[in-house]
């Protein structure tokens, strides 16, 4: 559902991926300032002997800003790059089972957090930690775990993983905090996770120790997307990120996971859309989301989001939210938003719902700019490794972002430098597909405006014509 999205919000890393921002220095004297280095216990206790273990993935991880896709670019006879090891070295860090590459990204976090303190913004700003999946497409088959999975934006099978991100959203940006990847067991005809008994055996099949960390992460392959949302909220709280709010789509958003994670701490508060005709009950009495939508009572309007919309406070399976049921015009298409914060008002929980799509403009950044999801590698070690890495260098751009194109005074941001609001084609695209978007629900009946709006995202670079589009308002909104 489209409704109140502040593009000016969302981290825009194409516009700030240029030339002057390759310099390797830079973001080694970043990874400096974060205070990682050789010496850390983290690397210790991977790597105790040869070329340090951090020393090695400070190379693959600085590649992109030195203009190398890859480690075989560094080990180019022209390369001027300082190497340390041997080509294989560097891939035996990768494989290494030792290394605990969800606790280094979690690591990251928290230090990136801690510096970014000094460029928060005010002090109301919500902080929220957002849920979603896409799809990693492979073309090898014998990619150790890869299934086939169904692509909800294109709406066909494809071979590869489901990629389940957390993301954090602080008030002014947003970075990636945790990961699992997933695979779906499509049994048709024998055909398990969608593959024939003989591609099954021809993929490969790496040892792993039990008590290891690659080994629960290969498990997690097979785990409910659900249970992994719980178990990386658990994590998120147990390090004591500040989170006011989490963030799901309508994949996400049930009763039972709602449950699960406001036992992990109930001063957190869930935002979803909702896809269920559950009964509401209210006052002792039972009504569907259906029936409530066809209430003829008054509905309340909210001018700023051309939006209508009815809002109710009762139970959903004996736990208690407020339901809001909006749509655009009357003769708009009906959505309904959940929230386990009875307080909120219409329009804050618009605000804050539209924060989800920051995700989504990540999903297509990483993909398109960081290679996220293009590992060629068959060990699922690899894969795990090289994704952390992706956002590990996600997280050093938005460092870099942060610096340069903010400064505080009382606490409060100016805004983006006026040189670089010249060059962000991203917003321009996006506030164009507000318009598009408002005008489909409007016009076609049962349009599924979330699997629309993120392909449009997805596939916004092909919208060359919309180059020029600076007249549109800098006041449009997109709706979550």
């Amino acid at each position: 559902m489209l409704q109140n999205k502040d593009i000016a919000n969302t981290q825009e890393v194409k516009t700030f991926f240029k030339d002057t921002w390759k310099q390797p220095e830079f973001f080694i004297k970043q990874l400096e300032l974060l205070n990682f280095s050789k010496s850390s216990r983290l690397f210790k206790s991977v790597k105790q002997t040869g070329v340090p273990f951090w020393d090695l993935i400070k190379l693959i991880l600085l590649l992109p800003f030195m203009d190398m896709g890859s480690l075989g670019s560094a080990f180019n006879s022209k390369s001027s790059v300082e190497l340390s090891a041997e080509k294989d070295t560097y891939y035996r860090a990768l494989t290494n089972q030792k290394m605990d590459w969800r606790n280094l990204l979690l690591l990251f976090v928290k230090r990136y957090l801690s510096f970014d303190r000094d460029f928060t913004g005010p002090k109301d700003d919500y902080k929220c930690l957002i849920f979603d999946d896409t799809d990693i497409a492979k073309r090898g088959k014998k990619i150790e775990g890869v299934s086939k999975v169904f692509d909800h934006v294109d709406h066909r099978f494809i071979f590869g993983f489901k990629l389940l991100v957390a993301g954090y959203w602080n008030g002014s940006v947003f970075i990636p905090v945790d990961f699992s990847f997933h695979r779906e067991n499509k049994d048709n005809k024998g055909k398990k996770y969608g593959l024939s008994k003989k591609q099954r055996k021809q993929q490969k099949k790496t040892k792993r120790d039990s008590k290891l960390p690659v080994a629960k992460r290969f498990k997690e392959l097979n785990l409910k997307k659900t249970d992994m949302v719980v178990a990386m909220f658990k994590r998120v709280n147990k390090r004591k990120i500040e989170v006011d709010y989490i963030l799901l789509d309508t994949w996400f958003t049930t009763m039972s996971l709602i449950n699960k994670l406001s036992r992990i701490n109930n001063e957190v508060h869930v935002i979803g859309m909702y896809k269920y005709n559950s009964k509401l009950s209210i006052e002792g009495k039972a009504r569907s989301i259906k029936q409530l939508r066809k209430h003829t009572g008054k509905m309340s309007r909210a001018r700023s989001l051309k939006l209508y919309y009815f809002e109710y406070v009762g139970q959903i399976d004996g736990t208690t939210v407020k339901v809001f049921i909006s749509k655009r015009g009357l003769g708009g298409a009906w959505h309904t938003i959940i929230t386990t914060n009875t307080k909120l008002s219409f329009k804050k929980a618009m605000e804050i719902y539209s924060t989800r799509w920051t995700i989504e403009v990540f999903f297509k950044e990483a993909k398109q700019l960081l290679g996220l999801g293009k590992c060629q590698s068959t060990n699922f070690d690899v894969q795990v490794a090289q994704t952390t890495i992706t956002m590990l260098r996600y997280l050093l751009i938005s460092l870099r972002h942060r610096m340069e194109a903010y400064q505080t005074i009382g606490g409060i941001f100016k805004d983006i430098k006026q040189d670089y609001q010249q060059h962000k084609l991203n917003q321009r695209l996006l506030l164009a597909i507000v318009e598009i978007l408002e005008v489909l629900d409007l016009l076609v009946e049962d349009i599924d405006i979330n699997a629309m709006a993120r392909k449009l995202i997805l596939y916004s670079e092909s919208l060359s014509f919309l180059n020029n589009s600076g007249n549109l308002s800098n006041n449009s909104k997109l709706a979550a």
